[in-house]
């Protein structure tokens, strides 16, 4: 829907058997989530813990405990649901299509419930890099828009996204509920026209939405416009236009996706035992860590002083030992003023109106008095 032009440069590279290797950034975090996912399944599936899943391996990797904690705030939600609207039908993993629609709709749910004239969506999303916002999201609206398709006597959707490991201030849990009347409206007036356009649009559109393209390592737009940031020169920037620095700013996060794209591929590259003239490989930076043994012997030594002084938890780390806790986190906790970052005009914190230094000093001036 952002970018029309990429389905038809995503489905060349899949003619040419070369989608495979257009590793999108961060592959390892893709292939967590797909264990997430498996691992998550697999216990709806059961009738399981998530605590049982750990030491299981998945897909690449093995569930642990951190992500056993994540698997089981999704699976609680899924359980809480049916627990309040019994008897309805459930969708694990579903696959959804409607080729009346059109023929490239098609896609699987995470979870779905159906139970009278109520629909439930469910999206698990293990990521903890961006966090997504609920309303008008199109991605689950195109879930509960495939699923309505089965079940036409639906009046209410209520969507659903759980991400426990990405910080959002209105919860890991985050729900939003409509008719099944605006899903299908939107679906029309919005989705249908999107994906008809794929097919006559061609345009490439850089944004936030490139880091999620597999194809932004050949994308023209792309490697334009990092050909751009490399031959700029930085000390013009100052001389910018409120507008032109506006316009560059609003590409910035396409070009950083395309620089993050690009460090991966050279290190898939060099794992394969490739040659680069500009890159090597080396090993990661770590700290150094004590061998088996060493705590006997420092305190063998040093006693207490082998020991740091014991500190508080912080106020994320507090809200994990219960109610009671997170109510006292309420009460003692803030949040302080570290200074100001520049943001998108999507970005969901609140804008900051700056003040110039003399106006500043005299707002102070006036409070001492």
């Amino acid at each position: 829907m952002n970018c029309p032009g990429s389905v038809a440069l995503i489905q060349r590279l899949r003619d040419l058997g070369l989608l495979n290797e257009m590793e999108s950034d961060e592959p390892e975090y893709r292939t967590m989530g797909s264990t997430a996912h498996e691992a998550a399944y697999t216990a709806l599936t059961n009738g399981e813990e998530a605590w049982e899943l750990i030491g299981r391996t998945f897909g690449k990797h093995e569930v642990d405990l951190e992500m056993s904690q994540a698997i089981q705030v999704y699976l609680d939600e899924c359980l809480r649901v049916v627990t309040e609207n019994p008897g309805g039908q459930v969708y694990n993993e579903f696959g959804i299509d409607y080729p009346e629609f059109h023929e490239l709709f098609y896609g699987t749910l995470d979870r779905g419930y159906v139970s009278g004239n109520k629909m439930f969506i469910r999206d698990f999303k293990f990521g903890q890099g961006i966090a997504i916002d609920i309303e008008w999201n199109p991605q689950i609206m195109y879930y509960a828009f495939g699923l309505l398709r089965h079940h036409p006597e639906v009046d209410v959707v209520d969507l659903g996204i759980v991400q426990p490991r990405a910080f959002h201030e209105d919860g890991p849990i985050r729900t939003w509920e409509t008719s099944a009347e605006s899903i299908r409206s939107w679906a029309e007036e919005k989705l249908k026209p999107a994906m008809e356009l794929t097919a006559l649009d061609n345009d490439l559109l850089p944004g936030p939405h490139c880091r999620f393209c597999p194809a932004k390592l050949v994308c023209p737009v792309m490697v334009s416009l990092f050909g751009a940031a490399m031959q700029a020169d930085p000390n013009q920037v100052i001389n910018l236009s409120m507008a032109n620095l506006s316009l560059s700013y609003n590409q910035v996060q396409a070009v950083k996706s395309y620089c993050k794209a690009l460090e991966t591929e050279m290190l898939r590259r060099l794992m394969k035992s490739e040659k680069s003239e500009f890159a090597k490989l080396v090993n990661k930076k770590a700290d150094r860590v004590w061998k088996d043994g060493a705590k006997e012997e420092f305190v063998n030594k040093y006693g207490r002083e082998a020991f740091t002084e014991p500190s508080l938890k912080s106020p994320a780390q507090m809200e994990k030992m219960g109610e009671g806790a997170k109510e006292l986190v309420k009460s003692w906790a803030f949040t302080p003023q570290t200074g100001f970052t520049v943001a998108r005009r999507d970005d969901k914190r609140r804008e900051v109106v700056a003040t110039n230094i003399s106006e500043t000093f005299k707002l102070r001036s006036e409070d001492d008095a």
